[in-house]
């Protein structure tokens, strides 16, 4: 847990109230303008862009117009499918999808694919707890935070949602720091997390 929330930069008060807002708002399923991010903060653009400037490269996505349109949560498609309020998303993986609902506080609608099977995983996730797990023996990979490279490559990239045990474990073979767990295990862990980065934001 501790390496994730490093490798992501939000081990200040700054930063991880700055993440917590641009989540807020790319739920809102637009791209997020520097002004708008300010705004939600009550800060200066200057101090929006200081802050993102300290952050790990590979913490946030731009678009082509320089608007934030992803950091966990991202407007642009994964193999993770978000629905918030009927608002079409994607995490950059499996956790992220567990985790973000007690942040965004709001639940979410979850389909992903397992990547060894190719069935579809679906559940809906809320801010206390997992709901509608299909099917039902679904397990997740988790990895251990590689030492280079961003968060993506280092962890997100081999963070998947498996149609069964057997199935994770097939792929996991392959995978020497790799372990699985119940989607109630990652659950757990993401909402450490979570709680982490809401402690840190003096958020609720």
């Amino acid at each position: 847990m501790r390496e994730i929330v490093n490798r992501l930069g939000l081990t200040g008060e700054a930063e991880a109230t700055l993440h917590v807002a641009l989540l807020r708002e790319l739920v809102q399923g637009r791209p997020v303008t520097l002004e708008r991010l300010a705004a939600s903060l009550n800060w200066t653009t200057d101090q929006v862009v200081q802050v993102l400037e300290q952050l790990p490269c590979g913490t946030v996505e731009y678009d082509g117009q320089g608007r934030l349109v992803g950091s966990g949560i991202t407007l642009r498609e994964t193999p993770h499918a978000f629905v918030v309020n009927d608002q079409p998303l994607y995490t950059w993986c499996a956790l992220d999808a567990l985790m973000f609902p007690a942040v965004i506080g709001e639940p979410a609608q979850v389909r992903s694919r397992c990547p060894h099977t190719h069935k579809p995983v679906t559940l809906t996730v809320t801010p206390q707890e997992v709901l509608s797990l299909q099917p039902e023996d679904a397990v997740l990979s988790l990895v251990s935070v590689a030492t280079e490279g961003d968060i993506r490559s280092a962890f997100c990239c081999d963070v998947h949602f498996f149609a069964s045990r057997s199935a994770g474990e097939a792929w996991s073979r392959n995978k020497p720091h790799s372990s699985i767990v119940t989607v109630q295990e990652g659950f757990e862990l993401g909402q450490a997390i979570a709680r982490q980065l809401l402690d840190k934001a003096g958020s609720d």
